[in-house]
């Protein structure tokens, strides 16, 4: 039996917890996405349609809604429901697959809807409580809790994202793109994959950090040509012996983007690398403007500052050839900053 002090703290936290989640589950959002796939056989084409779901959260009052890349990167279509019923169709702003992050844009939100704050996930420690809501298997704003296992600040040796937060609050199938809270109502991350050798949850989960959230959505995001990109460090790249340092995989190119229009060519092969699914025999890119694949970071500022329209020059392995292929930046919506993070706190 528990000593009545410790039951009394249990009593206390699950308290604050039930308070916390009513204020933040409103922003949680569900994600319908339509899913069409284009299957060749010997002697035809088969068109498969199927829906997609997972879960977002709402980080900004204009309508801005983040979520995993996967979740919506295939989407023909993509519907948000938010907890009052009412829906919204939404598109992308941004995506990194890289990160595993998507900025979405929808017209409106429901009246009155709280927008929790984005937290600075350097200073989440190991054993700190954390809880996530989504939709895992179908079940809309459903809570599970935990605590910070690890964080792993390391760069992405492989093709799942690297710098994440390790965690054995239970994720499941739908949980994906959902927020990771502190026990203060602030986001400190978004779920996006589990290790398992079921399938389902086994207290490993993995979120993105509310700071790389930040950085790659909200203070430098780039314009959506309508690619799903993947970065390939050297490991991968020594595997099928392409001469590079790094590559950007082109995976899937959206019909009718500017990248499509551009010449950029997609995938056409299903196969594992490492265990993790990937899309072969799409484009290389080797270089961006006038930086190698290598340099991220730089690639990520240039990509940001350039306006609309403006031009930018990809260098392509296709075949084992070199291309330059032109693609003009597209119109996308004035990402709006968020309030504190790392910058603020430094001021």
């Amino acid at each position: 039996m528990l000593p009545l002090t410790l039951l009394c703290a249990v009593l206390a936290q699950d308290k604050r917890l039930d308070a916390v989640f009513e204020r933040v589950d409103p922003a949680v959002v569900t994600i319908r996405v339509a899913l069409k796939t284009v299957i060749a056989t010997d002697d035809a084409y088969r068109l498969d349609v199927g829906l997609g779901t997972g879960s977002g959260v709402v980080l900004h009052p204009e309508g801005f809604i983040v979520t995993a890349a996967h979740v919506v990167e295939d989407g023909e279509l993509i519907e948000v429901e938010f907890k009052d019923g009412s829906k919204a169709e939404a598109g992308i702003v941004t995506l990194s697959r890289t990160e595993d992050l998507a900025l979405l844009k929808v017209d409106t939100l429901p009246r009155g809807l709280l927008v929790p704050a984005l937290a600075d996930s350097d200073l989440l420690k190991v054993g700190q409580p954390v809880f996530t809501i989504g939709t895992p298997l179908g079940y809309a704003h459903t809570l599970s809790s935990g605590v910070v296992s690890s964080i792993r600040n390391q760069p992405s040796k492989g093709l799942m994202p690297g710098r994440v937060i390790q965690t054995d609050t239970a994720f499941n199938k739908g949980n994906s793109g959902g927020p990771l809270f502190n026990e203060k109502g602030e986001v400190v991350g978004i779920d996006s994959y589990i290790a398992s050798m079921s399938g389902g949850s086994e207290g490993l989960g993995f979120a993105v950090p509310s700071n790389v959230v930040r950085r790659r959505l909200f203070e430098q995001p780039i314009a959506y040509i309508g690619v799903s990109l993947r970065l390939l460090p050297s490991a991968v790249m020594e595997l099928f012996n392409w001469p590079y340092a790094a590559g950007m995989l082109v995976e899937k190119v959206r019909p009718g983007s500017v990248a499509d229009k551009a010449g950029l060519k997609g995938g056409v092969v299903e196969a594992l690398v490492g265990g993790i699914p990937a899309r072969l025999g799409g484009d290389l890119i080797v270089k961006v403007g006038e930086f190698d694949a290598t340099q991220t970071e730089k690639i990520g500022e240039y990509l940001a500052g350039l306006k609309a329209e403006t031009k930018v020059t990809y260098v392509v392995m296709r075949a084992g050839k070199l291309y330059d292929l032109e693609v003009p930046v597209p119109f996308r919506d004035r990402v709006p900053r968020l309030a504190g993070g790392p910058a603020a706190k430094k001021k």
